[in-house]
């Protein structure tokens, strides 16, 4: 269901995410895929909960997530300030801009809230950018994101632990729980393997 019909400009919209195409780098890690990956994996989330989430708020709210990783941290926060400044420019109404804002602000592992302070779409949007991090592709984002660091093994090894492998305790859907599950057991199995392997 597409909701934003007449409340943004179409055309805007299209330069809006064009504008964030190019802005995205080509990595893997948190670029352009990145990205394209995360909004497939909101449509599943969507189709298999059954949830009332437009299609094009998800797309806008993914296209502008990690934005703010071009300024650094906590990426969040300025993603949600680029995507606040490109929805007015898409002659966005305010509940759009608010209900879009939201959900960037909510999407991050360091931001995490309770369930009641997050709406629909900031849950799916933030299901969907932790199930990326897990299974192999998940995997290679870590040692790209910890090479361009300059984080060492160990280090990254701690990273595995702290935060993805602990991922599916922060769904808020069971089909994301589902998944997470399974893409953790890929992740652990992957980190097995490297232990193995280094000692």
């Amino acid at each position: 269901m597409n909701v934003l019909r007449g409340m943004c400009d179409p055309h805007k919209l299209e330069i809006l995410v064009s504008i964030a195409k190019a802005l995205y780098e080509k990595s893997i890690e948190h670029g352009i895929h990145h990205v394209e990956r995360v909004f497939k994996w909101a449509l599943r989330i969507i189709k298999e909960e059954g949830l009332n989430v437009s299609f094009e708020a998800v797309r806008i709210a993914t296209y502008l997530h990690d934005l703010g990783r071009l300024v650094g941290d906590p990426h969040a926060y300025y993603s949600s300030l680029i995507g606040e400044e490109l929805l007015k420019e898409a002659a966005c109404n305010d509940n759009v801009i608010r209900e879009i804002i939201l959900a960037v602000e909510a999407h991050s592992f360091s931001r995490v809230k309770s369930a009641e302070k997050v709406n629909e779409l900031g849950k799916v949007l933030s299901d969907a950018d932790k199930l990326d991090a897990l299974g192999l592709v998940g995997f290679l984002r870590v040692f790209m994101y910890s090479e361009r660091r300059g984080r060492d093994v160990v280090s990254t090894l701690k990273h595995f632990n702290d935060k993805i492998v602990k991922l599916h305790k922060y769904m808020y859907y069971e089909y994301s729980r589902k998944m997470a599950e399974r893409y953790s057991e890929r992740t652990n199995q992957l980190l097995k393997w490297l232990e193995e392997e280094l000692t």
